[in-house]
């Protein structure tokens, strides 16, 4: 991250959400308020380099960082006179949320020893074999690496050294795995914690690369691994306190509102009034990932179909309540 980038995330960041920053004009942002929240965000972080351009706002600056957010995140920036800057029709895509999150995520870690008292966040399993930086690098520049891994259960102890191309590296449930592929074992998802003995990469530039595209491997799955089960639409209801949470919070991209609950705000939570229930369904494999999602939110929801779906949860909760007898 730049610093100019970070100039320009806040520009749309303020001028999308003044409210947030105490501009509340009707939703427009005069140039003079702008600059000053500006101005106050370097104030605040008067020893970071990364933020050593927020300052940097003339007239003309900010004219020209508004051509760029246009090209960037797809957002328009108009300014009407003696009113100041709007955002046109605007509406949060799917991409913007993801740079926003993202950007605020790097925010939080690049803060994370002046934030600490403020903030805790989640300690990941990321093995100190392992530099992500380099590693990104790699997947980029198409540059072999070579793993030497100790596979567990799920891996069915075996060992695995090679080299590989790097594709994508995903976070999930605490842990980072690295998609990889060699012709012996194809596409493969390392888990990188303790389980990788040892990681480097080459300066040997992979001929032909092969082609990934994580948005059509990971269509149907909702963890990071894929098998040899078909993905189909699942049924899922949904108590309605929870119904709001998965409806901010969906279980998959593919989620979709059968019905919503008829009574979805009660003060008592009876399970067996059926005007509580929601439905949704998600296309996805039914693996051991999706029981592992369902299962996570506990009594609040219950799979309704196909019937070898919900046989298959069944047969796992009635063995787990064996263990209590």
């Amino acid at each position: 991250m730049t610093p100019e980038f970070l100039r320009r995330y806040y520009i749309l960041r303020i001028i999308s959400n003044p409210k947030v920053y105490g501009i509340e004009k009707n939703g427009f942002v005069p140039l003079e308020d702008l600059q000053k929240s500006l101005d106050q965000l370097r104030a605040d972080n008067m020893d970071d380099p990364l933020y050593d351009k927020l300052n940097l706002h003339s007239q003309k600056t900010i004219k020209r960082d508004l051509d760029k957010i246009k090209s960037y995140y797809q957002a328009i920036i108009l300014h009407k006179r003696n009113y100041g800057y709007y955002v046109d029709g605007y509406e949060i895509s799917e991409a913007l949320k993801e740079i926003y999150e993202k950007t605020e995520l790097y925010l939080l870690h690049h803060h994370a020893h002046a934030w600490k008292t403020y903030v805790t966040t989640a300690r990941s399993s990321l093995s100190s074999q392992v530099d992500l930086v380099p590693l990104i690098q790699a997947i980029e520049q198409h540059l072999l690496i070579e793993i030497t891994y100790q596979g567990w259960y799920d891996d069915s102890f075996k060992i695995i050294s090679g080299f590989f191309q790097a594709l994508h590296i995903k976070e999930i449930n605490k842990a980072w795995y690295l998609m990889a592929y060699n012709e012996q074992y194809g596409f493969y998802a390392f888990c990188l914690d303790n389980r990788i003995k040892s990681l480097s990469i080459s300066k040997q530039h992979i001929k032909e690369p092969v082609a990934f595209s994580p948005k059509d491997y990971f269509k149907n799955v909702i963890g990071i691994l894929k098998t040899d089960i078909n993905a189909e639409w699942i049924h899922i209801e949904v108590a309605n306190h929870h119904f709001k949470y998965l409806e901010n919070n969906p279980l998959h991209h593919s989620q979709q509102i059968v019905t919503r609950p008829k009574e979805l705000n009660t003060q008592n939570l009876d399970y067996k009034n059926p005007n509580i229930w929601g439905e949704i369904k998600v296309f996805v494999e039914p693996n051991y990932e999706f029981l592992m999602e369902i299962l996570k939110y506990n009594l609040w929801v219950k799979v309704i179909g196909p019937l070898h779906v919900k046989a298959y949860v069944k047969h796992h909760l009635e063995y787990m309540l064996s263990y209590y007898e």
